[in-house]
């Protein structure tokens, strides 16, 4: 009877190890599964992926159809950036970078450049030369040659006038002449103030000075002035031009 109970136990105690072994052999099976198969199936590791494509310096439509070629998609920031290198309304930046492995149908976004930045160049007429050169290098422009004029009231040493003009748009880093009052006037011609004038009264009067009609701009006024009335010149009143010099004007519309 003993010998009997013996061989139970051991045959009861074999089959629990095995059940054991056979329940610890499907935990690890499991969690293999869970790791390597059901999990990167849900996070899309065995979705397609390609790599992104390189849009810089490419046209809208380009970019758009090599992304779209590549499968994927493509949002366009409403915000650009300037640049020296990429023209303006090309691709500057793309996010992913040119050559990421990415799932297809990942959204590429894209900023285009907005091509060198133009600043104006400021006003610095009646200036001294240091102060002239302070202006232009916080605007991120070049003071350039000096020219030597003659002005009415402007003192000697004193800026005249900028070329090009002020209020002009230029390129940041472009350079700027700035005319310096000398006081001489031998061979010059003093412009007048022609504010308030109609830009037609004005031809003869700019032909007997040996001056020339320049670019005229047209503005909107709201004081209820005439079309055509000039509300300012470019060089200003006062100014001394050589004979042909061409002035500009600014008009009503």
């Amino acid at each position: 009877m003993d010998k009997l109970k013996s061989i139970l136990n051991k045959v009861r105690n074999a089959a629990v190890s095995k059940a054991l072994l056979i329940w610890v052999v499907s935990v690890i099976v499991l969690v293999f599964a869970v790791d390597n198969i059901i999990m990167p199936a849900f996070s899309g590791a065995f979705a397609s992926t390609g790599a992104v494509p390189n849009l810089e310096g490419m046209d809208q439509a380009a970019a758009e159809s090599a992304l779209t070629e590549a499968g994927f998609k493509f949002e366009w920031l409403e915000e650009g950036r300037y640049s020296s290198t990429i023209p303006a309304g090309k691709v500057l930046v793309q996010m992913p970078v040119a050559g990421r492995t990415a799932k297809l149908g990942r959204t590429v976004r894209l900023t285009k450049s907005m091509g060198l930045r133009e600043v104006e160049i400021p006003d610095l007429r009646g200036k001294s030369q240091k102060q002239a050169s302070i202006s232009l290098s916080r605007a991120g422009l070049v003071q350039g040659e000096t020219i030597k004029g003659a002005h009415a009231s402007i003192p000697r040493g004193v800026v005249i006038r900028t070329v090009p003009m002020a209020g002009e748009k230029v390129r940041i880093g472009d350079t700027v002449k700035v005319v310096i009052s000398a006081g001489a006037t031998t061979g010059k011609v003093l412009l007048p103030d022609f504010t308030g004038q109609q830009l037609d009264d004005i031809y003869a009067q700019l032909e007997s000075l040996g001056l020339n009609l320049g670019k005229v701009t047209r503005k909107k006024d709201s004081e209820g002035l005439r079309p055509g009335t000039i509300l300012e010149s470019s060089p200003k009143s006062g100014d001394y031009l050589n004979p042909g010099y061409k002035v500009n004007f600014v008009v009503v519309d």
